[in-house]
């Protein structure tokens, strides 16, 4: 399964919980308004009356059934944020193991070095000055126009003179590099998974002291829980540890890899 079906797994069950919490809600409530709706709007409880005791009680579960109500509707608000918030990392990220990374990746380093780059052209055509705006080619973008403001607001009252500052254009470069860091670590990701795959089986490499464990499908839990108990750590697609610490689930494996190097 990938981090994306993980993630949108996660997010279905979150959103269940949610409507299960909000069931519970409505029907606590409910519960506590038909118990209301049979007490006469202002009747007092009527201490030493015969149904003083049954008054009591009807508070009690009139109280009760409105705290549940409050509680399960609380925990659905929380689990549908968590929902949302899911849902918004699944349509702004891209995940190493999406089927396309790598070109998702790079497409999304050249839009950045193209907002940089936009940033550039509006510092430059300002620097002419007054009536920059209307000289400017293609005009500015609502979206231009609202980050204009926003650095208005930063720059106000200080030296600045350029409509864009410049650790705004430094931080876009620098998430373009970093998505083409991303790309190369993809990429090296692909290709020790596809040997895994062609294996058919564990792909092994010692490293010194250290080996990495690449397995053609997820080992299964007993083997993950001995890896992180032997101090090994997970970095797709691969497990990293001491070589003197492989689980003896694999330990034969290396033993003959060692071997055979």
């Amino acid at each position: 399964m990938t981090t994306r079906e993980r993630l949108e797994a996660k997010a279905d069950r979150r959103r269940e919980w949610a409507e299960s919490r909000a069931k519970k809600s409505a029907a606590a409530f409910a519960g506590a308004h038909r118990i209301a709706d049979g007490i006469p709007f202002g009747q007092p409880i009527l201490v030493g009356h015969h149904s003083e005791g049954r008054a009591r009680r009807d508070q009690a579960r009139i109280e009760n059934g409105m705290a549940r109500g409050c509680e399960s509707a609380d925990m659905a608000k929380k689990h549908s944020g968590a929902a949302a918030g899911i849902e918004r990392q699944l349509r702004d990220s891209i995940f190493s193991d999406d089927d396309n990374a790598a070109g998702d990746l790079e497409a999304k380093a050249a839009r950045i070095e193209g907002e940089a780059d936009r940033c550039v052209a509006i510092n430059k055509e300002a620097r002419k000055g007054a009536g920059w705006v209307a000289r400017l080619q293609p005009p500015l973008t609502e979206s231009e126009e609202t980050d204009l403001q926003k650095f208005a607001r930063f720059s106000a009252g200080s030296s600045v003179t350029k409509p864009i500052p410049s650790y705004h254009i430094t931080n876009l470069r620098a998430n373009a590099r970093r998505c083409r860091e991303r790309v190369k670590q993809v990429n090296r990701q692909q290709e020790q998974a596809a040997k895994a795959e062609e294996a058919g089986g564990l792909v092994i490499e010692v490293r010194g002291e250290y080996a990495v464990l690449t397995f053609p499908d997820y080992p299964g839990r007993e083997v993950v829980n001995e890896l992180k108990a032997a101090g090994f750590h997970w970095s797709r697609p691969s497990w990293y540890g001491p070589v003197a610490k492989v689980p003896e689930s694999v330990r034969a494996e290396v033993a003959s890899h060692e071997q055979a190097d």
